[in-house]
């Protein structure tokens, strides 16, 4: 039973970040990282885009079951700065948002 555990853990630490629901206003990606990582705001950013909008991080919930985390990104014609995300979590700025004001 230890071995299927440990075998369990091991692999839901190598899962990659993948969006598990989009619905055209919000967009919910599983990670392994209990705060949004640079792909997941990156695929927020993504998704988003495709509708001429930008992702606000909205919040984390974790999943105990399978030790992941689901962040929800909102889908928005403006957002706050720093896309809403925790002050922990740094950014840097895309190349047409820092050109934007040139």
């Amino acid at each position: 039973m230890r071995k299927y555990l440990v075998l369990a853990l091991a692999l839901s630490a190598c899962a990659p970040t993948v969006v598990t629901e989009y619905n055209g206003d919000s967009i919910r990606i599983q990670s392994v990282s209990s705060k949004p990582t640079a792909q997941a705001v990156a695929e927020a950013q993504r998704i988003c885009g495709t509708q001429g909008l930008k992702a606000e991080y909205a919040s984390t919930a974790s999943h105990q079951s399978s030790l992941t985390y689901s962040h929800l990104f909102l889908c928005l014609t403006s957002t706050k700065p720093n896309l809403g995300l925790p002050r922990t979590v740094s950014r840097a700025p895309s190349y047409l948002e820092s050109a934007s004001t040139l």
